[in-house]
């Protein structure tokens, strides 16, 4: 009865929002363009797997402002627009440094000649740039997440908010989802969050056991249910969710000790 009440709640309160759209609060464009260029960035790890992962030496496109003028060209692409983010953006700017940062620290990984398979996929580098990114001190924090019971690694696990923004992005087919007087660790907060879409690359890990590069050419009970990364496969679908990007921003001084 609890839960058949919450539910009741919950999409009468999101039909209220939709009635009402004009007055739905807008997201800041310092949220969105945060947001645009993590996603842009994942799109170029995606893409550049092959390159990630060869055994040699001319990978500069990978680092410093290369990396950048790629990520540029990528988020051109994504967006179809030829302008990119204000890089003087106080926010803009500390999240490029950070995404030079993460891809210095993979260096000696990025051109190993022995390791074919670095690892290096976009969930990875999601994290690390998040991680990266929170210790700049500058009160966002970004996350790739998913439902839980779908997340892999535990600390990309949905807050309470999060949770409830997944269900309501899946419930409504929402493109985005922002409160501007949301919360984060008991301080008052801007959030946003953008569903990701599902691409056939990233059934190579979650799909079913046919998507797996692993098994190709191989006859079925030869097959494993094992990806490339050593989880077991979920059998996730191109109609599934993919998982979201969850952009917060708060007034650092009202978090405190809690940082």
């Amino acid at each position: 009865m609890a839960k058949l009440f919450k539910h009741l709640m919950l999409i009468s309160m999101m039909t209220i929002s939709l009635s009402h759209a004009e007055n739905r609060p807008t997201p800041s464009q310092e949220i969105v363009d945060i947001s645009k260029i993590y996603y842009a960035s994942m799109t170029y790890i995606f893409s550049n797997q092959k390159l990630i992962n060869a055994t040699h030496f001319e990978k500069e496109e990978l680092f410093g402002d290369k990396f950048i003028n790629n990520l540029k060209v990528e988020y051109s692409k994504k967006y179809n627009t030829d302008i990119f983010p204000d890089k003087n953006s106080r926010l803009v700017k500390a999240l490029l440094e950070a995404m030079v940062e993460v891809m210095d620290d993979n260096k000696t990984l990025l051109l190993d000649e022995d390791i074919t398979f670095k690892g290096f996929i976009p969930a990875v580098f999601a994290f690390q740039i998040s991680e990266k990114y929170a210790k700049k001190g500058l009160g966002v924090r970004l996350k790739f997440t998913n439902e839980r019971q779908r997340i892999r690694n535990k600390f990309n696990s949905p807050d309470s908010w999060e949770t409830n923004a997944i269900k309501l992005i899946k419930e409504f087919k929402l493109k985005e989802y922002y409160v501007d007087n949301g919360k984060y660790k008991d301080v008052r907060a801007q959030r946003l969050m953008i569903p990701v879409n599902m691409s056939q690359m990233c059934l190579t890990c979650h799909g079913t056991p046919k998507d797996n590069p692993i098994n190709f050419n191989k006859p079925i009970k030869d097959w494993t249910s094992i990806d490339k990364t050593g989880f077991t496969m979920e059998n996730w679908l191109l109609s599934d969710f993919g998982g979201a990007i969850s952009v917060t921003l708060f007034k650092l001084e009202e978090l405190g000790e809690s940082y």
